[in-house]
């Protein structure tokens, strides 16, 4: 069973204050944590409250996911409420900060997803939990439930969020206004194609304010955050998109949001019809660079892209030289791979860099038996001390068969970074070694693989960081990831508008950077890069 315990927010006065500080001493960071719940400005809850507010007529709110109770600790005495939760720890927190605030309060620990369906409200005003499914079943059985009541389709990515959204939209009355702060991932990620579609279909969903990714809004909470404002009372043919880059900007929404509609829109506007909910809608809120080029495809017309090995259980599959000997493994049983991102330092890794790795102990031999009944007694000693400490039954390694048999992968030409905070790794595989999921690899197309050093170049630049940015989801406090599907959407130089002039000159000075890593794999090339940058600058302009 979930815990669908929304985020606690900063209180209004000293009694929520020590009701909220005694919750935190009794219940560790890293517990709060595992049930979704992360603190809320309470600057962010005034805006949503104020949305709430908009609707004069409203006479009952909502709260799906209660938690403390922060979204409605405040609320005017005329308004009933009512939360929702299933942790009966929180709600006993709750009650007493909520029985002090307010004496018409109904608190019901209950689950909210699975819960009277028909039944309307005037007003719904939620922080959702931030938790991804646990239970493969229980996500089924979610899933399949959406299915019939609202005939979504959704994918086994959602987050539990998401259904709190949905199911609360769909309950909205005809005269009700809703107020979210929700992870912005899905506005930009494969599975949020059939909530954003549902959203449209409503035709209720006026403004969505996205906070800058450089901003964390929740302490610890690996997001970013966007608040989400619904009015059924007023159908809407526009959406308009706001985005935050500071406290003085939130300020500035909380205002605008008490008049909203009788001043000029503060964002930009775009008609429903105009919103594809099958894209990225980064591009709604924030400035697009490759408009400002002209000669840019897909990076798929040029290469291919898979993600790293899985394992299942690296610490098992990927040991050291050290281990290795330990256990009197054979190098035959073995491959060369990249184990953690930060293995990797410059544009460049060469042999050298991997024997370097090996040498010090680095967890970067890949175990690789093929054989169904191994003929190496020291490999079956090896494989039942697996199996004796669990790596045999790991959520990936019990549905291969074998279980020890891994991911086939060969190496490849570029890798290019899961994760990172500041920029993307892009690094040429010189060595010819694979890697885990800390790294995808790049793989040319045969008809381009002479043009692979063009490519390479293109990506130690400043321009090739700006444009895969936007193809980037954001996990806050400057976490950003990369999927396959992101960087084979993502544009890149057009490599056949690329002259035989530009190419040997590029080509030169690739060479030069790749001379001086090998010497000094910590060197930048500054001076180097910049002339790259002039020349593909150049080239992406050029008629």
């Amino acid at each position: 069973m979930f815990n669908h315990v929304k985020g606690v927010c900063t209180v209004l006065n000293d009694h929520s204050q020590e009701i909220t500080n005694h919750y935190c001493r009794q219940v560790d960071a890293d517990a709060r944590k595992k049930l979704g719940q992360y603190f809320t400005p309470s600057n962010i809850s005034e805006v949503m409250k104020a949305w709430i507010l908009g609707n004069p007529d409203c006479r009952h709110v909502v709260d799906p996911a209660v938690g403390l109770g922060e979204l409605v600790t405040g609320l005017p005495g005329k308004l009933t409420v009512t939360g929702y939760d299933i942790d009966q720890q929180i709600l006993t927190f709750a009650r007493r900060r909520l029985e002090a605030d307010r004496a018409n309060v109904r608190l019901v620990e209950q689950d909210f997803l699975k819960l009277d369906w028909e039944n309307t409200y005037q007003g719904i005003i939620c922080n959702p939990p931030y938790i991804r499914f646990k239970h493969y079943s229980e996500k089924q059985d979610y899933l399949q439930l959406f299915k019939e009541k609202l005939g979504i389709k959704l994918s086994g990515f959602t987050n539990i969020y998401a259904l709190f959204l949905l199911k609360a939209i769909h309950q909205l009355a005809y005269d009700g206004r809703a107020a979210f702060i929700i992870p912005s991932d899905f506005l930009n990620a494969d599975y949020g194609a059939p909530i954003k579609q549902y959203l449209l279909q409503q035709q209720n969903l006026h403004a969505v304010a996205v906070t800058n990714f450089t901003k964390n809004w929740f302490d610890q909470a690996a997001t970013t955050a966007a608040l989400f404002f619904f009015d059924n009372n007023r159908k809407s043919s526009t959406l308009e998109f706001i985005h935050l880059n500071n406290h003085e900007e939130l300020a500035q929404l909380n205002e605008y949001i008490k008049v909203f509609g009788e001043r000029p829109p503060i964002g930009r506007v775009y008609n429903y019809t105009d919103l594809d909910p099958h894209s990225k809608w980064r591009g709604y809120y924030q400035p697009s660079i490759e408009k400002n080029y002209r000669h840019m495809k897909p990076i798929a017309e040029f290469a291919r892209v898979n993600r790293g090995i899985a394992t299942g259980d690296n610490k098992f599959f990927c040991i050291s030289e050290t281990t290795r000997k330990e256990w009197r493994l054979e190098k035959e049983n073995f491959l060369p791979c990249l184990s953690k991102a930060s293995q990797v330092t410059g544009n460049f890794f060469f042999s050298d860099d991997y024997k370097a790795l090996v040498d010090s102990g680095a967890p970067v031999l890949l175990l690789n038996i093929q054989e169904s009944n191994p003929s190496s007694g020291q490999v079956r000693a090896y494989l039942a001390h697996g199996e004796a400490s669990g790596s045999s039954t790991r959520y990936l390694t019990k549905r291969r068969r074998p279980w020890y048999k891994n991911e086939t992968r060969l190496p490849p030409d570029i890798f290019i970074s899961t994760f990172s905070r500041k920029k993307v790794k892009f690094i040429r595989n010189e060595a010819e070694v694979r890697s885990l999921t800390c790294f995808h690899g790049l793989y040319m197309l045969p008809e381009y693989r002479e043009k692979l050093e063009l490519l390479m170049a293109y990506f130690m630049t400043g321009i090739s960081q700006e444009i895969l940015e936007e193809c980037q989801r954001q996990y806050g406090k400057g976490l950003k990831k990369l999927e396959p599907n992101d960087i084979k959407q993502a544009m890149v130089v057009d490599l056949d508008v690329i002259t035989d002039a530009e190419a040997a000159e590029i080509k030169a000075i690739y060479q030069k950077i790749k001379k001086d890593q090998l010497q000094d794999s910590e060197r930048m090339a500054q001076q180097e890069v910049q002339e790259l940058e002039e020349i593909f600058e150049r080239i992406l302009q050029k008629h």
